[in-house]
């Protein structure tokens, strides 16, 4: 017998709280229809459907969120989804879906999200960065650049690359400027929201160490993030000075990275 509207409704509370369409993908319907009315979007057959899904959760993971409060609401027709979702620090309500069940299939579903949303996640992005610089976990830095990451650095030495691209490039970068410095603290951190929920802008002090030495260098980022990761990056700093100072430390009189 075909799964009933309350099996399929346990189902995908069971995926949706973990953010993992695994537990449901099999319900959609081979012609199965997903749509986001506020954004004008529709995805069409299952297998668009489920790896919609499928990127979303793991934007959401990739954000730093853990867990989403998952309540259904049945209709004649199916049942409603709304979701809250959470991370360190971070709570809201992210959307409420209305999923149409026929014959033991989900045929389709209608997602309408908190579009304020992403200027959100777009900040836990932003703070678990300056969360992984402060405690100088480079790796973890890295992780939440998207593979094919563009980071500009527009105020640079002759010589210097104002343009990295690539994820495993800049963990290079990280790791090679580890050995030179320690980040000890934040500080004046102003975040600035954008008209695009993706961007902001930030202005922040990283207090730092090399071989000993403290001083404080002024940064301002403008940060893109697509499905909870970096996408691209404009790191603003008084880059000349800091290779100076690199430059003086270093036996070598040169500079990492």
């Amino acid at each position: 017998m075909p799964p009933t509207v309350p099996e399929i409704a346990a189902l995908v509370r069971a995926g949706m709280s973990t953010f993992d369409v695994t537990p449901f993908a099999a319900l959609f319907a081979a012609d199965a229809v997903f749509e986001v009315p506020f954004l004008g979007v529709r995805i069409e057959g299952r297998d668009a459907v489920v790896a919609t899904l499928d990127a979303g959760g793991a934007g959401a993971r990739a954000a730093g969120l853990t867990k989403t409060q998952v309540t259904t609401t049945f209709t004649d027709s199916g049942f409603v989804v709304e979701l809250v979702v959470s991370g360190p620090g971070v709570e809201f309500p992210s959307s409420v879906g209305i999923v149409t069940v026929s014959d033991g299939e989900i045929t389709s579903y209608r997602d309408y999200p908190d579009v304020s949303a992403a200027s959100k996640l777009t900040r836990a992005v932003f703070d678990r960065f300056l969360a992984a610089s402060v405690e100088n976990r480079w790796d973890d830095l890295a992780d939440l650049y998207a593979e094919d990451v563009t980071l500009e650095m527009p105020f640079t030495l002759p010589g210097a690359p104002r343009v990295t691209k690539g994820r495993e490039e800049l963990r290079r970068r990280f790791r090679a400027a580890a050995g030179a410095r320690r980040i000890t603290e934040a500080g004046n951190v102003v975040v600035h929201e954008t008209t695009d929920p993706s961007v902001l802008v930030a202005e922040f002090d990283l207090h730092q160490e090399v071989h000993g030495t403290a001083f404080v260098a002024t940064y301002v980022m403008v940060l893109t993030v697509r499905n909870g990761q970096i996408t691209h990056s404009r790191d603003y700093t008084d880059t000349a000075a800091a290779a100076e100072r690199l430059r003086a430390w270093s036996p070598a009189g040169s500079t990492a990275g």
